[in-house]
């Protein structure tokens, strides 16, 4: 039994009822930032991509989150100056993570393999909407690499924008400020459901990797090691989507 909560005293939402509130105009932002970019679209006669529609609201949700952390005292200029100093330190553990992210990744597909072999058909069905996410990502990778600056904005959505944005929010605001009142699977849990809900047909999957990201914060406790290892992560996809 832990002594002390790592997380006790952390700037971070005081009510929970806010917390949820907060998660809720999140999403509202990352939707309406979704739709400006069809209307858009449709103006200019342009078929915006949905990596391409996703960035307004990821920047208006990092913008909102950066509003709110402001405010409860967070000094980002001292923050940032860390982040630098400890850079490399940071790098080296984002990289040692990634590696388990893999077996994660591999214990989840023996996983998968053995329940399509117990179920069948019935497991297919089920899992069609995972597939079909899984599908519509890759073509979409593969149809931006045609054009390098299209491949471009690409790579920047989802390893340097998403990784920044859904780390800020997922674990420094949403885990961390249940982990200051909560266990850590309570709080790993509701956390890592929340960030699988946001990727839509994918959240299956995605709720234990939302989990091992919320374990990797509870360890280390430095935001930039969830950054990177989120960007290699989101990286290393986009090249299996695209060339394999």
């Amino acid at each position: 039994m832990e002594e002390r909560n790592p997380f006790e005293g952390i700037k971070t939402c005081g009510r929970l009822d806010l917390l949820w509130l907060y998660a809720g105009l999140v999403l509202l932002v990352e939707v309406l930032g979704f739709l400006g970019m069809g209307y858009l679209g449709k103006l200019l006669g342009v078929q915006f991509d949905s990596y391409e529609s996703s960035v307004p609201g990821f920047l208006l949700a990092g913008g909102v989150s950066w509003y709110l952390l402001s405010g409860l005292g967070v000094a980002w200029r001292r923050a940032w100056a860390d982040w630098q100093a400890r850079a490399a330190s940071d790098l080296k553990k984002a990289a040692k993570y990634t590696a388990g992210y893999a077996g994660i990744l591999l214990a989840m597909g023996l996983v998968l393999a053995a329940a399509y072999y117990i179920w069948g058909d019935s497991f297919a069905a089920l899992m069609k909407n995972v597939s079909a996410s899984s599908d519509a990502q890759e073509q979409s990778a593969k149809a931006m690499s045609a054009s390098g600056f299209r491949f471009f904005l690409l790579l920047v959505s989802a390893c340097a924008v998403a990784p920044v944005v859904e780390e800020v929010f997922f674990r420094r605001i949403v885990f961390a400020s249940l982990r200051a009142r909560k266990s850590f699977w309570f709080s790993a849990f509701w956390a890592g459901l929340l960030f699988a809900l946001f990727h839509g047909g994918a959240a299956p999957v995605t709720l234990p990797v939302g989990i091992y990201m919320c374990w990797v914060y509870e360890r280390e406790r430095r935001l930039p090691v969830n950054i990177m290892m989120h960007a290699a992560v989101n990286f290393l996809a986009i090249l299996f989507k695209t060339f394999y």
